[in-house]
This record gives structure tokens, C-alpha cells and sequence, in this order.
């Protein structure tokens, strides 16, 4: 039994504790520092696109650019929307469309019985009906698989340029053109050694030069550089303007579980996404080839895989979050998420834009889009913080009246962090926040929630983060 001086001593001792905690949450666990006058590039236009599947696009949906599907995307200010869409395109003859993306028409065996109808899929077009509607930059693929796959080569050259002339003939000049998808994949409709695709690119490459020489030639090469780029510069270099690389992240195996656990995102586990353009284009110059740019033309979380949970729409949105925040800081130029939208039902629903499946109803990850859209185009400035796994990105307007700074909070040994944030050569005079996290469960729009930073002075302001959470800030001059 305690003694009554030994019950003063623990009410006390538990008063001190209750006291040190309340003054340790007061407390800011971190730091960030923006300085506003060391500018790090602009952030490309180009970085906010999306691929169209050209047959899961029915024509409502489209409308050459004023239906649903088309004003959703039009709200996000996407610049690109990449088309006919991924392997499809190496099965893909524009004259003729069947809706079967992977059956190739010009198979022995291809059964034109299953022909899909006209208003089921996205013909050539109404793809650049959306495109002119929009005002997006067109991004066409070429099909150079068919050609390869049945001893036609020269009949796929002549329908690229057909292609090509048919939409300068629709007054669409496209600059941008992707020669095949993942071409040492099995699925393609023609495997490639690097060698065999390197020849391909420089057969087709000098045809549509003399269509247009200022396009622009986008390759896709292996995500492990080692495998497939050094011979594919080597043998076609000189006729790459931009190397893709596909970024799906852990492939059936994108667990929250394993978000939580990684740190920074990577690249193959190897590379933060934040370091990938540096180290491919360090490449490609290294090879004689200092100006091919990089881009990545389809990128997601991956599938989750067999006995996984898969990640509801909140924590997807988070993860990709994290995703497009590092390509942003890295520099990147150019990339399309995929998909756009798809057809399944399934938790995998969950990784894409719209559910076309209900009317094409906005999942989480295009509310998370939507908070980006303002910097399209605007400044990036540098931005560092004291602890890692806060992952920050600061960017000032052009004009220098406004300041946004994203904040991702996945450090895992604390419930918040308390943030205190230095804007150095920028002194604002309004600042507004916004948020969310990763248990928003619901059936309904991401659950944005405003969010307060104190003001401490002109260039000093606290903020807190819960673990797991998104925050955007807004500072005014």
C-alpha cells in the first residue's frame, strides 16, 4: 500500500510525464527549407498525361473531346494522352480498326466475326478530335510488329507514313511519335532482340523523316538498362530524340505494407525514381547521345499479385502521389500514367484514372491528380528537409506571387509530424492547405480535407502531418 507521501510523489511524477509529452508535441520533430531564389528547372508540361486503350473507348464517353471522359480529363489539365494505347499498338492498322486490341488483322487466323463495332472503340479521327478539342500535345504509336511478325516490313513502312500524312491532312501536326511498345516483352505481337529493334527504328525512322523531319522519335528500351540500351544507342542512336521506360513499381507485389516499408520509392528497387532521369540520361550521353531526353510513357504502381491485399483507392492515390512527386523533382519531361481507364471490376480498378465500367466515375487517384495541376509549367525550386522519408517538392509560379509545397509524410516511427517550414526569399502573406490521408475508405471522391500551418512570421510557419498523409500548401504574396 502506498503511503500517502508516495501517492504526492506518483501524481507528481505522472503530472511531470503528462506535462514533457504535451511539450513534446508542441514541439516541430523536422525541418524544411525552401529557397525560392535557387530555381531548378520548370516543371515540363508534358509530365501530366494518360494512355488511351483505343478499344475500351467507346465514342460516348469521347465525343471528339466534349464527352465525359474527354471534360474529366480536359478538369486536369493533362497535356498528352497517348495513343492507341500500350502493346495494342503493335497490333494496330489505323486504316482498318477492328476493337480487337491484341489480334492482328493481318493474321492468317484473324476472325473478323469478332470485329467490335465502330461506336465500341477510338478510331484515328476521333483521336484527333479529342486532341484538337483539348488542345493536348497528340502522341501516336507506329506499329513496326505486324511488319516483323509476318515478313511485311515494307508495308508497315508505308502505313506509318500514310498515317503520318493522314493527320497533317486533318491539319493535326504531330510531333511525337512511339515506335512499338515493350518490345522485348513475349506479349508484344513481335519479340525483339535489342539488335532486331534497333534495325526496325532505323528502317522506319528516315521514311517518316521525309513525311516531317522535325518529329520526334520516342523508343521504348528494358527498364534494366543493361539488358537492351547500350545496343539499341549503339546500333540506332542517332535516330532517338527520347528513350521510354516503363515504371511499374514492385510488379505484383505493390502492397501498402511494402510503400511503408521501402522509403523512397524506386526503380527496380534500385534507383528513387527522384535520381532515374540523371542516371539513364548520364547513359545515354555517356554513349555519344547527350540530347536524347528521357520519358516514361506508362508507370503506375504495379498489379498487386496473387495472396496480396491489394491497396484501397486512398492508399493508391498516396502511393502514386509519391510516384509523381519524385518525376517532377527529378526533372523528367515527359510521362503518361497508366491506365487510363480499365475494364475490370477488380481491386485493380483501383490503380486507374476512371471506372469506365460505372460511366467513368472519378477514382481517388484523379482527385490526387487534380492537386498538381496548378504547377504545370511553373518553376521548381529547391527544397530540402532534416529527416528523410518526408518526401517535399516546392515550386513558385512564374510571375513569383505564389508559392505551392507538397509534403508526404511516410515516416513510420511516429503518429504526426510537426513541421517547421522556412521560406527563404519569399515572404508571403496568406497561406492555405489542403489533404488527405490513406483511411479514407469510402465509396466517394477522395476525401480532401483543409489543413492549417501556423504562421510564425512572414518566411516561418508550422505545420502538422499525420503519418501516412498528403499535405498541399498555397503561400500568397
Amino acid at each position: 500500500m502506498l503511503t500517502p507521501a508516495l501517492k504526492a510523489s506518483a501524481c507528481l511524477l505522472a503530472i511531470s510525464l503528462l506535462s514533457f509529452v504535451a511539450d513534446k508535441r508542441t514541439l516541430a520533430d523536422c525541418s524544411v527549407t525552401i529557397n525560392a531564389a535557387k530555381e531548378e528547372g520548370v516543371v515540363s508540361p508534358n509530365i501530366m498525361g494518360f494512355n488511351i486503350v483505343y478499344c475500351y473507348e467507346g465514342d460516348a464517353a469521347w465525343q471528339s473531346g466534349k464527352g465525359t471522359a474527354a471534360k474529366a480529363v480536359a478538369a486536369l489539365g493533362a497535356r498528352q494522352l497517348r495513343y492507341p494505347g500500350g502493346t495494342v499498338v503493335t497490333n494496330y492498322h489505323w486504316e482498318h480498326p477492328t476493337g480487337q486490341g491484341w489480334s492482328d488483322r493481318w493474321s492468317p487466323t484473324f476472325d473478323a466475326s469478332k470485329n467490335a463495332k465502330p461506336s465500341e472503340f477510338m478510331d484515328i479521327d476521333e483521336y484527333l478530335g479529342v486532341v484538337k478539342t483539348l488542345k493536348t500535345e497528340p502522341l501516336v504509336g507506329i506499329n513496326m510488329g505486324s511488319g516483323m511478325k509476318y515478313n511485311r516490313v515494307q508495308d508497315g513502312v508505308a502505313e506509318a507514313v500514310r498515317l503520318m500524312k493522314h493527320c497533317l491532312k486533318n491539319g493535326v501536326k504531330v510531333k511525337y511519335y512511339y515506335l512499338d511498345n515493350e518490345p522485348y516483352q513475349p506479349d508484344a505481337n513481335f519479340t525483339y532482340t535489342a539488335e532486331q529493334y534497333a534495325d526496325a527504328v532505323n528502317t522506319y525512322v528516315p521514311a517518316m523523316k521525309q513525311v516531317d523531319p522535325n518529329i520526334k522519335i520516342i523508343v521504348n528500351t528494358h527498364p534494366n538498362a543493361e539488358l537492351y540500351t547500350n545496343t539499341l544507342l549503339e546500333r540506332a542512336g542517332k535516330n532517338i530524340d527520347i528513350v521510354d521506360v516503363h515504371n511499374y513499381w514492385k510488379h505484383k507485389n505493390a502492397t501498402f505494407e511494402n510503400w511503408k516499408a521501402e522509403g523512397l520509392m524506386k526503380h527496380r528497387g534500385v534507383i528513387p525514381y527522384n535520381q532515374e532521369r540523371k542516371v539513364f540520361e548520364k547513359l545515354f550521353a555517356e554513349a555519344g547521345y547527350p540530347n536524347i531526353k528521357l520519358a516514361i510513357l506508362e508507370w503506375n504502381i504495379g498489379p498487386f499479385g496473387e495472396g496480396h491485399t491489394p491497396p484501397t483507392e486512398a492508399q493508391a492515390a498516396l502511393m502514386v502521389s509519391e510516384q509523381f512527386t519524385q518525376y517532377i523533382q527529378s526533372g523528367l519531361f515527359m510521362a503518361t500514367f497508366w491506365p487510363l481507364t480499365t475494364q475490370s471490376a477488380s481491386p485493380s480498378n483501383n490503380r486507374a484514372l476512371l471506372k469506365s465500367k460505372a460511366d467513368y466515375k472519378t477514382n481517388k487517384i484523379y482527385d490526387m491528380f487534380n492537386l498538381y495541376k496548378d504547377v504545370l509549367g511553373q518553376q521548381q525550386v529547391a527544397s530540402t528537409e532534416s529527416v528523410t522519408n518526408l518526401i517535399n517538392l516546392a515550386v513558385k509560379s512564374n510571375d513569383g506571387k505564389t508559392m505551392w509545397v507538397y509534403l508526404i509524410n511516410k515516416q513510420q516511427d511516429q503518429d504526426q509530424l510537426n513541421v517547421n517550414l522556412t521560406l527563404d526569399g519569399f515572404a508571403a502573406k496568406s497561406v492555405s492547405g489542403t489533404g488527405f490521408d490513406s483511411l479514407n475508405d469510402s465509396a466517394e471522391r477522395l476525401a480532401v480535407r483543409g489543413v492549417k500551418a501556423d504562421i510564425i512570421d512572414a518566411t516561418h510557419y508550422k505545420v502538422a502531418i499525420p503519418k501516412n498523409s498528403f499535405v498541399k500548401l498555397t503561400f500568397k504574396q
